[in-house]
């Protein structure tokens, strides 16, 4: 890969990463908080590739990408059943709604 082509993979990596961030930051809604989280790990994820491209050690990059998925997935498994909790105790999925919660 040739430097431009590396600069604009990782001009992309970090646009996902933004994206992901805003997500976070603009909470209203745990469908977007959770979807946040799953951007920014596959920004953490393609930001391991680049660098095991770069470093020319492709075999742990990839080891480590397969460790974020494993946990990528856990997470989301968890958050999913956290949310469907959620949304049987509140009747809706907003942050708003869980911050009035007391207990």
């Amino acid at each position: 890969m040739t430097d431009p082509a590396v600069a604009i993979l990782g001009a992309g990596i970090a646009a996902l990463f933004a994206v992901g961030f805003l997500a976070l930051v603009g909470r209203r809604s745990l469908v977007k908080v959770l979807l946040g989280i799953e951007v920014l790990g596959k920004a953490a994820t393609l930001t391991f590739l680049l660098a095991g491209y770069l470093y020319d050690d492709l075999g742990r990059a990839q080891a480590m990408v397969f460790t974020v998925i494993v946990i990528e997935v856990i997470v989301a498994a968890l958050a999913l059943a956290m949310m469907v909790n959620v949304y049987r105790t509140t009747g809706t999925l907003s942050v708003l709604a869980i911050q009035r919660m007391k207990g």
